[in-house]
């Protein structure tokens, strides 16, 4: 089993001290000026998403992550710990982007700073650098970054539902079509689609076991030969069970960084229940 995505709040406390370690807030920049970590920086990674998910958008995605990434610091530090106020899906998609620029040593703090306050860490007002993974902001794409954690849509279509399975993380609602976000054109899910909802593989505030996820998987009819294909909304509540897998043995895992978003606007199948 994996569990080299997270770090707990005592272990982030006796690593503290190391040089070169980046501790990144990723909550919204007021929370983070009021009250952090100390020393921690601040990334907006949540509010991104793209409307196609063909290469030129997903080229345009990991420039705009790479460029957000490199103001705050990621590119030189030689531990880089992410965190928001528990276990959510913030964090995780923070380090999703991360390890999408084939950048080392990412972790997500475990229970976050809920964690950190429960063993007394200290915490002070934000202060410093603070960015934000925009679109808007036209960089060039790093040579190195990491193809294999990023579905596009065309993989998505091209999916037979025995090797490669998408996977519906959203709430129930969502995926029977009862709940839809303003933004997107129409509720549904994909057609084939696997419900494993995202809050599951947690447990107050922190991740799950990883025997207790893989029990959650596999009551799904997940197997961790198969190659899975998750989306949400935007690509955030997706990169939570990325992790969540990973921690539980599954290997072969995609992001659908167009989630429900792109398919309802462009796809003609949607399962209305």
């Amino acid at each position: 089993m994996n569990s080299a995505s997270i770090i707990d709040a005592a272990q982030l406390a006796s690593r503290l001290a190391r040089p070169g370690t980046l501790l990144v807030d990723v909550r919204s920049a007021d929370a983070w000026r009021a009250s952090t970590l100390p020393g921690a920086v601040h990334l907006d990674a949540y509010s991104v998403f793209i409307d196609r998910s063909d290469d030129e958008g997903i080229q345009h995605l990991v420039a705009a992550a790479a460029q957000a990434l490199a103001e705050i610091g990621a590119f030189s530090a030689t531990q880089t710990i992410y965190f928001e106020t528990a276990t959510g899906m913030v964090s995780p998609r923070a380090l999703w982007f991360h390890e999408l620029l084939g950048l080392p040593n990412g972790r997500i703090l475990d229970g976050g700073i809920d964690a950190w306050h429960a063993i007394a860490g200290e915490l002070a007002p934000g202060a410093g650098a603070s960015s934000t993974i925009a679109l808007e902001r036209r960089a060039v794409a790093p040579a190195a970054w990491r193809a294999e954690s990023i579905a596009s849509y065309d993989e998505v279509t091209a999916a037979d539902g025995v090797e490669t399975v998408v996977v519906d993380v959203r709430r129930f609602s969502e995926y029977q079509g009862e709940f839809v976000h303003p933004c997107c054109a129409r509720g549904g899910r994909i057609p084939g689609s696997v419900h494993l909802f995202w809050e599951d593989v947690l447990q107050g505030g922190s991740y799950r076991s990883p025997s207790e996820i893989l029990a959650r998987a596999t009551e799904a009819g997940l197997d961790p030969r198969q190659t899975l294909i998750l989306y949400c909304h935007r690509g955030a509540r997706a990169a939570t069970v990325f992790y969540a897998l990973r921690m539980a043995g599954f290997s072969k895992l995609k992001v659908f960084v167009g989630s429900w978003h792109e398919w309802a606007e462009r796809a003609s199948g949607v399962d209305p229940r």
